[in-house]
């Protein structure tokens, strides 16, 4: 649903002609573009957590593992979290700008949206998925060095990992 609000000129920024690959531009997740209002604010913090974690692997894959990351695209079809055009919109931003982006411009009298929760329950899960699944569909690449790289990227510290 969150993709079909954003239109196709943002959706599709690096990959206008095939649109093949999505883009998020971290304004598409601020309160004030409302691409986000048809979650509560409990699934809000869930989609930010999820999305993290997506942009997260692709971007260690593509940092880390370049010979191997056309093939871990095509099998994924990740997004890419990029700035906002004018001037960022050629850069890919830090997954943890999301969770910054979905809290921009909220006054002190609402709600803000906590990750740290949801993001902790989550890691277990993730690591066992995102193991398995280079187990299974990359097998060149150590799925547990893998996690390791995005481990050290982890916006919070936490005692899960």
């Amino acid at each position: 649903m969150f993709f079909s609000t954003i239109p196709d000129e943002s959706r599709f920024h690096e990959d206008k002609d095939q649109k093949l690959i999505f883009s998020i531009q971290h304004e598409r997740l601020t309160p004030q573009k409302n691409h986000l209002d048809f979650l509560d604010i409990d699934s809000k913090e869930f989609f930010g957590v999820g999305l993290f974690f997506t942009v997260l692997t692709d971007m260690v894959c593509y940092t880390h593992y370049k010979d191997n990351y056309d093939k871990f695209q095509s099998l994924t079809h990740y997004p890419k979290l990029i700035g906002n055009c004018l001037s960022w919109c050629h850069y890919h931003l830090h997954p943890r700008d999301i969770f910054y982006a979905m809290n921009q411009g909220r006054s002190a009298t609402e709600p803000h949206l906590l990750f740290i929760d949801k993001f902790s329950e989550a890691i277990e899960t993730m690591k066992k998925e995102i193991v398995d699944f280079f187990k299974e569909h990359l097998t060149e690449i150590d799925g547990e060095t893998f996690w390791s790289k995005c481990k050290n990227e982890f916006p919070y510290k936490t005692d899960k990992i």
